[in-house]
């Protein structure tokens, strides 16, 4: 969820927090620009898969992302978008909070719930370092005058990088990422749920989301000064590749050595003398 904010003009940052948010001169926008280069709906901020695309609506003067004219194109922090002669910066919500992070003093940074369903929709709630309870009575922290909040439903505080958040034996629960808990330790991006009030919660950038390696079994943590070792080179193994062949095929077939024609010869020539020998002596005999 981002926030974007109209560049040379004396106005606040707004929470993009619809899934399909209206940008235009006609009233019904979300965000209304009245201006003559504008059309009455000119563009539309689609959030899909946790990201935010900019949409044309068949305008006039068109949208333009880094001075670019687009149809559609992914938008992300530090990108100007131009709709006719107005400029719109994207802006992430967690850079302000970053700048008040956790330093070497521990001291908490800064932290806020951004409602993003019924008549709250887009509204802020900033948590403060001391626990803050929330619920329709008057006496809470954060006071929501709905029906469905218990007096006292939940209590927030801060603990380092999370958030430790505590139901307060509330009518109709309280729920983290859609699971109903009792207490439990939020992050900075996950959704807490009061009843149907939800919220997004910001929080200062960590080292949470950096990608991390995990090292091997055995192997130590490499410091400043290590060289990285040699990686062993793999001789490859020259093995005789096992071909699959059809045996119907003759050209495939391993057929048995036959023996040579040349060789044979002496041993035909010898048997049939040994015959003629023996046939000779049987008709001697019978003279």
């Amino acid at each position: 969820m981002l926030k974007i904010q109209l560049k040379g003009r004396d106005s606040e940052a707004v929470w993009v927090v619809e899934k399909n948010y209206g940008i235009g001169r006609d009233a019904a926008n979300h965000l209304v620009l009245d201006d003559d280069s504008i059309s009455p709906v000119h563009a539309r901020l689609i959030t899909k898969d946790n990201k935010l695309y900019l949409k044309d609506n068949n305008s006039q003067t068109g949208s333009f992302v880094n001075e670019r004219r687009v149809t559609q194109k992914q938008v992300t922090p530090g990108d100007l978008i131009r709709l006719g002669a107005v400029e719109i910066a994207v802006l992430d919500p967690r850079e302000s909070a970053s700048q008040d992070a956790l330093g070497d003093g521990d001291i908490p940074g800064k932290w806020t719930l951004v409602s993003d369903s019924s008549w709250l929709s887009g509204q802020e709630f900033n948590l403060t370092a001391a626990a803050t309870t929330i619920g329709r009575g008057s006496n809470c922290d954060i006071t929501i005058p709905g029906t469905h909040l218990s007096r006292q439903h939940a209590e927030i505080s801060i603990k380092g990088t999370r958030l430790h958040v505590r139901d307060l034996a509330s009518a109709n629960g309280t729920y983290l990422n859609d699971t109903r808990i009792s207490e439990a330790f939020a992050r900075a991006g996950d959704r807490l749920r009061l009843d149907v009030y939800s919220f997004r919660i910001i929080g200062p950038e960590v080292d949470d989301k950096k990608t991390r390696v995990r090292p091997r079994p055995g192997s130590r943590r490499k410091s400043a000064g290590d060289t990285p070792a040699a990686e062993p080179k793999l001789e490859p193994k020259l093995e005789p590749k096992q071909w699959k062949m059809r045996s119907t095929s003759p050209g495939n077939r391993v057929e048995p050595p036959q023996p040579s024609r040349l060789r044979l010869l002496p041993w035909i020539s010898g048997g049939l003398f040994v015959i003629l020998i023996t046939l000779l002596i049987y008709l001697l005999a019978m003279v």
